[in-house]
């Protein structure tokens, strides 16, 4: 029996430790900061001046490479989750992103930048948050501490819509036959 205990208690240690550490690793940099959405920011951000964040979303636009560091730009609205071609819903009246100002070798990881061809990379990103960052111009924004790539962006697919064509086609003949007519007209006159 004591065999038999001993062999479970070692066989969990040695399951357990390698899992407890691999853990440790790829959360570590988050245990600080308090998870938030941008919009939370945005409408709290005195409460939140100068606390550590924590924030998920896609990267859009361009990464803008200063020096050591690297400002980037991220979504965390419906349409960072979902694209309208993907079934997203047209919800709220903007879109919610802010800037983040990060060492320049935390943004190496990013390949895909969310636009209108392609959705960007899902990161999470923790950081100080700034209500008016005086070393940026007065700016809103999360000095970035650490970045991960939690999904990868990919190319969003946008079909041709041959209705719009076939429209304005048809438009196109009515404004002629209007103005032949009305040229016509004048000229008779």
């Amino acid at each position: 029996m004591r065999v038999v205990t001993s062999l479970v208690g070692a066989i969990t240690v040695i399951i357990l430790v390698p899992a407890c550490a691999l853990l440790s690793s790829t959360t570590y940099a988050f245990a600080d900061g308090e998870r938030v959405t941008t919009q939370e920011l945005i409408e709290n951000a005195e409460a939140y001046d100068g606390r550590k964040v924590v924030i998920e979303g896609e990267v859009v636009g361009d990464i803008m490479i200063r020096g050591t560091h690297a400002w980037i730009t991220v979504n965390d609205d419906t349409f960072s989750e979902r694209s309208r071609e993907e079934g997203g819903e047209l919800t709220g009246i903007s879109n919610y992103g802010i800037g983040v100002w990060l060492p320049a070798r935390e943004v190496e990881e990013i390949r895909i930048l969310g636009g209108y061809k392609s959705k960007g990379d899902r990161v999470r990103i923790q950081g100080v948050f700034h209500r008016a960052d005086p070393e940026n111009g007065g700016d809103m924004d999360i000095h970035g501490t650490y970045l991960e790539v939690l999904e990868p962006g990919y190319p969003i697919n946008h079909p041709f819509a041959w209705w719009k064509l076939i429209l304005i086609l048809a438009f196109s003949v009515v404004v002629l036959l209007l103005g032949g007519m009305w040229w016509k007209r004048s000229r008779a006159s």
